[in-house]
């Protein structure tokens, strides 16, 4: 090889290194705060303000949330400038990584019916998300994603004494081509019927204290208050109260009980 065509070999080389560096910043270097971009090696993009480097780890802000990411892991690091044109995103870039943090509401629409005195513990239930979520602007689960979960607990009415309750527990949250584990449960007892009952037996002035005992389960000290109800008190004593009813269509505010970290694919 000539002397000349060995210079510019040495001389791309050279150009190629400094063209690296200015993408591959030194972390150690960037002020805390900062917005940065770091790109894994598998493809994953973490993009947040910089909150912490450590010799084995780089910490970033997503969200409400801070990720940490292994040095190790990182191929690529860079600084986005305020008002500037972001930069583009190596080719090894496939998808970002975003933190849905714990405390989120989360609104669905039930897919399935359920009530308290039909639906039984364990038995399936699908919903979907009526609103997207958003994290850093970025919508990470569109609306209409699948939400699936099961019957906790499924108490029907009793006579006498007993309110309905149902309880729901969400555990799967369909985003894109992925499933992801989150948390969210829902509970709701039936709201008593004293008022009612007292009127049925026909005596407003005593029926609230009788049928309070009755209902806390003092029905031998209270029998005797309501016999004079007659026929009113025949259909107390033998009539289930309300059931927990939720059909399908009925929309319930969740909350996220853990943390969920969804990717979102770059187009």
């Amino acid at each position: 090889m000539s002397l000349g065509r060995w210079q510019m070999v040495v001389a791309g080389a050279a150009l190629a290194a400094t063209t690296a560096c200015g993408r591959n910043v030194d972390l150690e270097k960037v002020p805390v705060g900062s917005e940065v971009t770091l790109t894994r090696q598998d493809g994953g993009v973490v993009k947040g303000p910089l909150q912490r480097v450590d010799p084995s780890t780089v910490v970033v802000k997503v969200g409400n949330r801070d990720k940490t990411v292994p040095r190790a892991q990182i191929s690529e690091a860079a600084v986005d400038e305020p008002n500037t044109p972001a930069k583009p995103l190596p080719p090894v870039a496939k998808f970002r990584e975003f933190v849905v943090a714990a405390g989120t509401p989360i609104h669905v629409k039930l897919m399935t019916s359920v009530a308290s005195n039909t639906s039984r513990a364990e038995e399936p239930i699908s919903a979907e998300l009526t609103e997207p979520i958003v994290v850093d602007a970025v919508e990470v689960a569109p609306a209409g994603s699948a939400v699936t979960g099961t019957v906790l607990h499924a108490q029907p009415s009793a006579k006498v004494k007993g309110l309905a309750s149902l309880a729901l527990r969400f555990e799967t949250l369909r985003a894109g081509d992925e499933s992801h584990a989150v948390g969210m449960t829902y509970e709701r007892t039936a709201e008593p019927t004293k008022g009612s009952d007292a009127k049925k037996i026909g005596i407003p002035a005593a029926g609230g204290a009788v049928l309070g005992a009755i209902l806390g389960g003092k029905k031998g000290a209270a029998i005797g208050g309501v016999v004079g109800g007659g026929a009113g008190a025949a259909v107390v004593l033998s009539t289930a109260g309300k059931e927990v009813e939720l059909p399908a269509g009925t929309v319930l505010k969740l909350t996220l009980d853990r943390d969920v970290e969804i990717k979102v694919p770059i187009k």
